[in-house]
């Protein structure tokens, strides 16, 4: 019995010390831009309609992050018009397959009123789950502009370790459910 306990506790003292070293890479992890062209951007165009969203623009190809990876910011480098900005961020592993709805990692919104950005870019801290190894990862956009509008963006990533033995479950109910 005394054997079984000094097992357990070594296994948990080891999962500790990982988790640890796993915190320790997520506060101080080398990040990546994509696109990985200096000065290029990817452009994300809104429906024509307001509140509704563009098709979906590949921003990450397939088989270019060989490991999980977080998407962490979005960098918007311009816009053509003063508007509601709304970019939503999803990945596939399918390669030219749009996300579907449990492939929506998050989303993040942003008023723009002056036109060209006051700033040379604007950066959205993003939170989503990770994007599996090698996943295409997309964007589109929404404004209430009610126009085609465009944002130019940039996203920047970081591997993604996760860590052992904790889980939260999800909640039953979208978006949260997967």
């Amino acid at each position: 019995m005394l054997e079984q306990l000094r097992e357990l506790l070594e296994a948990l003292i080891s999962v500790f010390y990982y988790n640890i070293a796993v915190l320790e890479h997520h506060t101080d992890a080398r990040s990546r831009v994509y696109p990985q062209v200096a000065g290029a951007t990817v452009t994300l165009i809104s429906d024509a309609v307001a509140d509704t969203f563009g098709s979906w623009t590949e921003i990450i190809p397939i088989n270019t992050v060989d490991f999980d990876y977080k998407v962490i910011g979005v960098s918007i480098y311009g816009v053509d018009a003063a508007s509601d900005y709304f970019i939503q961020l999803g990945y596939s592993q399918v390669d030219g397959t749009d996300p579907v709805t449990r492939q929506i990692l998050g989303e993040r919104e942003m008023r723009i009123t002056d036109v060209p950005i006051a700033q040379a870019t604007e950066l959205l801290d993003f939170y989503c789950r990770p994007c599996p190894a090698n996943a295409e990862l997309w964007g589109r956009l929404k404004t209430d502009g009610g126009a085609t509008d465009e944002a130019y963006i940039t996203v920047i990533v970081l591997r993604h370790v996760p860590l052992r033995k904790f889980t939260i479950e999800p909640l039953k109910t979208w978006p949260w459910s997967t």
